[in-house]
């Protein structure tokens, strides 16, 4: 008796190597090659997350407009300090885009990293302007206030983003991070352990993860967490 089961409803892990690398990539009526997806999720599931986001950035790269490509490479840029690198990137998709508020968005933090707070108010009121209630929008902005240094502010905003999006990592981490400077330690970790729940890449949420078990005393899990953020850092 033959397999009433679809072919659709195979794992991309069993799929034979032959059978999954016969979809050409460039072409973009064909999806990406479902072996190669399946690799980037089990790497995820296995925490490592940098690794699994150069596999998937790597596969989805010939599908990119020339926007996503200056946004995502604004994005990488953004997340390996490179931050002067990453305003170029922005500004080249600001010029295909004006009205594109999540590159307004990311172009208001990467200015703010650079405390170029002018330009980063610019950016940021014409993204609010356009899209006020834009999850992206509403993460720049409260990034730049803790950017300001303006704590208790940016605290407020992150946490009604992360009680509207339980998944979203940026909103969680920079919580965290705020959280921390202002002495809720407590709140912090747990802030901080879904952060790296999110990102498990990330290596500069270890890295404060860190910290924080040292303002517990808690030497063990601090040299822990510190360990992975070196290991994360040299990926």
């Amino acid at each position: 008796m033959a397999d009433s089961s679809s072919e659709q409803d195979r794992p991309w892990d069993d799929l034979p190597e032959s059978e999954a690398s016969q979809a050409d990539i460039l072409d973009p009526d064909v999806p990406p090659n479902p072996k190669r997806l399946a690799r980037a999720f089990r790497q995820f599931r296995e925490g490592r997350g940098r690794e699994a986001v150069d596999i998937y950035r790597d596969i989805m790269r010939p599908y990119e407009t020339p926007l996503l490509a200056h946004i995502n490479r604004g994005l990488r840029h953004y997340e390996h300090g490179r931050h002067e690198s990453a305003i170029e990137e922005f500004l080249a998709a600001e010029k295909l885009d004006p009205e594109n508020v999540e590159n307004l968005a990311h172009l208001a933090t990467a200015y703010g990293a650079l405390s170029q707070f002018g330009e980063a108010d610019e950016a940021i009121n014409t993204a609010i302007r356009l899209d006020p209630l834009n999850v992206e929008v509403r993460v720049g902005e409260a990034i730049l206030a803790f950017r300001k240094g303006l704590y208790a502010a940016a605290e407020v905003q992150l946490k009604a983003i992360c009680i509207q999006d339980s998944s979203h990592g940026p909103a969680h981490f920079y919580r965290g991070e705020v959280l921390n400077r202002l002495g809720r330690v407590d709140e912090a970790l747990k802030v901080m352990e879904r952060a790296v729940q999110l990102q498990p890449g990330n290596w500069r949420a270890y890295h404060t993860l860190g910290m924080l078990f040292d303002r517990k005393d808690d030497r063990e899990r601090a040299s822990e967490m510190y360990r992975h953020a070196r290991e994360l850092n040299r990926l």
